[in-house]
């Protein structure tokens, strides 16, 4: 027994409701994250038991004491920010793509520039973070006695996990303008 077919404005209608309902909840989802890192980042640096277990845990200062003067607090607080930069960037840049996205605004040229972009400030976060926490090691013990100071290199999956993603998106950039371009070109003829 066969059900007749809605109308096909109905179904676009549906889609078009379907697809604002998915691009708020994305878009919302990236604000979020970008938020998080933001206030995460300021919560870290002002409890002294978080940053001391980030120190030994993710910059890698597992012997060292954890008694940073002003100075190396400070910069090595700055030097935090450059990668929690590149991730907030990169989740307003996904959250305006899921903007387009729900204003109905799904295959042009523009989104596969913003996805590539998110694609490559990934990448970036995934790139500068081991050498911001090297010298954030080297800037939390500069000021400690001789045979105290230290440098660590740390790679954790966290760091490869973004660079994927990034390399990911960026390959799904390219292909996204590659098919609108096709697809363009193939209406051309019709």
């Amino acid at each position: 027994m066969s059900h007749p077919s809605p109308p096909a404005a109905a179904l676009t209608r549906d889609a078009a409701v379907r697809l604002r309902r998915v691009s708020r909840w994305a878009r919302a989802f990236s604000y979020a994250a970008g938020l998080l890192m933001f206030f995460g980042l300021i919560w870290l640096w002002t409890d002294p038991e978080a940053l001391a277990s980030h120190a030994r845990s993710a910059i890698g200062l597992a012997n060292a004491p954890i008694a940073p003067s002003p100075r190396g607090y400070w910069a090595a607080f700055a030097l935090a920010w450059v990668p929690a930069a590149f991730f907030i960037l990169a989740m307003l840049r996904l959250g305006n793509l899921f903007r387009a996205f729900g204003e109905g605004r799904v295959l042009v040229d523009e989104n596969a520039t913003r996805l590539a972009q998110v694609g490559w400030l990934l990448a970036g976060f995934g790139a500068v973070t081991p050498v911001v926490r090297a010298a954030q090691s080297l800037a939390l013990t500069f000021d400690n006695p001789g045979g105290q100071r230290q440098i660590a290199i740390m790679l954790d999956p966290g760091i490869f996990a973004a660079l994927a993603a990034g390399a990911t998106l960026i390959a799904f950039g390219l292909v996204l303008r590659e098919a609108i371009r096709l697809s363009d070109e193939n209406q051309s003829f019709v």
